[in-house]
């Protein structure tokens, strides 16, 4: 699942149904949050007057997108602090109704990011008809109840996304609506061009992936409109450091792991806090690098790592936490479901000189068990999770109860108030007879989506 806060589809929907407001009413907001006991709504009103115009598209975009972009960062940050609050409640309400009584936890006071706009290193973008009727608009959709349609929407007026990420889609819907091959909406529609992932580093080295429908069309055709994409881009000198090609029968392009390298580079690389970490087409990395490096030393603070301490690093990724990590603890272990993530892992170690750390392929629910057997004899074992914005399975959390070698645990969230993962949280507090509860000791927000209305939260746990 994706969302312009994680680093998954943005193709938003927005409902423009509801005529009103203008501005994003921050007063209102949290009159409303008062009057409710559960966790608060992403849910966005917009201005709409049932027709969009080519200035309403983009304020339905920006209503979905950066639905705070308006409003001063400072106030930014206190809403996000309320919302913190707002979420701890809620889990304490919960418990309660578990008849598991807690205090409530220490709330940090909320991280900023050092940089606000222009800060996402990973952008996807799709194909739909724009509100002109060119059935090849890239961009995110918005949706008008009224006529029952859905618009894609040029995000060119985004603040959050970098203008070399804006240049690389307009030039791809420049090639695409001259190619003969139509868009494609859906895996099974005929068509052939869905979309365009770009990836950049701080640096400005860019990743272009290029996803398209194969499902019907030879390999010839597919090869002859890699070479025909590709030599478009030079012949109006766009810099890409890494071309990928990625024919995807799914709707969902993150089923298929097939990606064919164009020209260039097969890997673009990011320093984060002096380590050198590589970055393939599907590998995770946080969206925000700048407010990364803000959240990784936020969650080492707290965690409190020795150099006797085994660091267990759940829902890996590319390694990042372990790496980091490697140098505070005896050893990390890392454990992610993504094959070129573990292999991104494995190399960003070998590239940093790390000797300390290992990586394994699997789902965390599936391979957590033996990997804990394995660390029977350690004495003192720390584990960080994170999760995407979903949580993760209940397989995990009894796992991780169970063991009685686990007493510090991080976690760390996108989405605290997703249903599974406020689940998660309560699992891990909850009084039973079959394991020791952990204690939730204190909660640090750490802004890695400016303009947006979430933020990271650190969950940090004891016994």
């Amino acid at each position: 699942m994706f969302s312009p806060y994680c680093n998954n589809n943005l193709n938003n929907i927005v409902n423009i149904k509801r005529p009103v407001y203008l501005t994003y009413s921050f007063i209102n907001h949290w009159i409303q949050i008062r009057k409710k006991s559960s966790v608060i709504s992403n849910k966005v009103e917009v201005s709409s007057t049932g027709i969009f115009t080519d200035e309403t598209q983009f304020r339905a975009l920006e209503k979905s997108v950066t639905p705070l972009c308006r409003m001063p960062y400072e106030k930014q940050l206190f809403l996000k602090q309320q919302w913190t609050n707002t979420v701890c409640k809620e889990l304490r309400s919960r418990l309660h109704n578990a008849k598991t009584l807690i205090r409530l936890p220490k709330v940090f006071p909320i991280s900023s990011s050092p940089q606000i706009n222009e800060y996402r290193n990973k952008d996807e973008f799709n194909f739909r008809p724009g509100i002109d009727g060119n059935p090849k608009t890239l961009g995110f959709f918005v949706s008008n109840p009224t006529n029952e349609n859905i618009y894609c929407v040029s995000a060119m007026k985004l603040i959050n996304m970098k203008q070399s990420h804006k240049d690389i889609a307009q030039v791809f819907e420049a090639f695409v609506r001259k190619s003969e091959l139509p868009a494609s909406y859906d895996h099974m529609d005929g068509g052939f061009w869905r979309g365009i992932i770009v990836r950049s580093n701080l640096k400005g080295d860019k990743m272009a992936i290029v996803v398209a429908n194969p499902r019907g069309y030879t390999n010839e055709i597919m090869l002859d409109e890699q070479r025909r994409f590709n030599d478009y881009l030079k012949s109006i000198n766009i810099d890409i450091q890494s071309l990928y090609f990625h024919p995807s029968l799914h709707t969902r392009s993150s089923k298929d792991s097939t990606f064919i390298l164009v020209d260039g580079d097969k890997y673009i690389y990011e320093d984060l806090s002096s380590f050198k970490f590589r970055i393939s087409p599907d590998s995770f990395f946080q969206i925000n690098t700048l407010a990364a490096e803000v959240l990784y030393n936020e969650l080492f603070k707290l965690i409190n790592l020795t150099k006797t301490s085994t660091l267990l690093d759940l829902c890996s990724g590319t390694g990042t936490v372990s790496i980091l990590g490697s140098q505070h603890v005896q050893s990390c272990v890392g454990i992610e479901s993504v094959a070129q993530a573990v292999n991104d892992a494995k190399e960003t170690a070998k590239i940093n000189n790390i000797h300390n750390c290992d990586f394994i392929e699997g789902k965390v629910e599936m391979v957590l068990k033996q990997v804990l057997d394995e660390l029977s004899m350690t004495s003192d074992l720390c584990a960080v999770l994170n999760p995407g914005r979903a949580g993760v399975h209940p397989k995990v959390i009894n796992a991780i109860r169970n063991n009685r070698l686990i007493n510090t645990l991080a976690y760390v969230s996108c989405k605290a108030d997703s249903p599974i993962t406020m689940k998660n949280l309560v699992e891990l507090v909850v009084n039973n007879k079959k394991s020791r509860p952990f204690t939730l000791n204190s909660i640090k927000p750490v802004d890695m989506f400016p303009h947006t209305k979430h933020c990271e939260l650190i969950f940090m746990f004891k016994r």
